[in-house]
């Protein structure tokens, strides 16, 4: 289900960027007024409507315009139960699935990447002023599992995707959907450890609001 969701997201990134195999620019003034600045701030949950409270998420991201693209850097806060981050590695946690079933961990990724603002929802939705920001970061990542008491870190992706309202040239809101995947380690404790033996793959989707000021 996870790998059929990024897959889509990919897949509307991909086409959002071109159209008959040309790169779309927006040079609207309507569409892109001066601000050079954006502040973001983003409250995520897990996307089960019946699973919701399982996983919830505190994203602050800031962008600042180059040309036709924005420069993107993330801090992210998740916190969640450890089946919604991952798959258990017992000779990572130490633990066994049923110890960690109920067991809620904390997340914290910083990101840097690259975003770029659409205007595709606007064909679809029956509203003015509709447009869309598709970034991707590479993250830095340090979870904690909290059973154990282990700290694991490691490198990541962060891919963003935000459907907006814009209300005037400083406020914009609307929805959005992260997903993250990771790999992340934690210290070895004996010389015998492989890499694997100590490593966690991270994977989840969350969904959520998105304010966003311009300046």
């Amino acid at each position: 289900m996870k790998q059929t969701i990024a897959a889509s997201l990919l897949f509307v990134s991909a086409s959002a960027f071109a159209a008959n195999g040309e790169l779309v620019l927006n040079t609207e003034t309507t569409f892109n007024p001066s601000h050079t600045n954006r502040f973001s701030f983003m409250l995520g949950v897990n996307p089960s409507l019946t699973k919701a409270a399982d996983m919830s998420s505190f994203n602050f991201s800031y962008g600042k315009k180059l040309e036709n693209f924005w420069a993107d850097a993330n801090v992210m806060m998740t916190k969640g139960l450890f089946n919604k981050f991952s798959a258990n590695n017992a000779t990572a946690t130490g633990a066994t699935d049923d110890q960690l079933a109920e067991q809620e961990n904390t997340l914290t990724s910083i990101g840097l990447g690259i975003g770029r603002e659409t205007r595709y929802a606007q064909t679809l939705l029956p509203f003015d002023d509709i447009y869309e920001l598709m970034a991707a970061n590479l993250t830095y990542n340090i979870y904690k599992e909290d059973f154990s008491g282990k700290s694991f870190s490691g490198p990541g992706l962060m891919a963003k995707f935000s459907v907006y309202k814009r209300f005037n040239d400083y406020f914009s809101a609307g929805a959005h959907f992260n997903y993250n995947l990771a790999v992340v380690k934690r210290s070895q404790e004996n010389d015998t450890e492989t890499s694997s033996q100590r490593s966690l793959t991270l994977g989840f989707l969350t969904m959520g609001v998105d304010l966003s000021f311009y300046l």
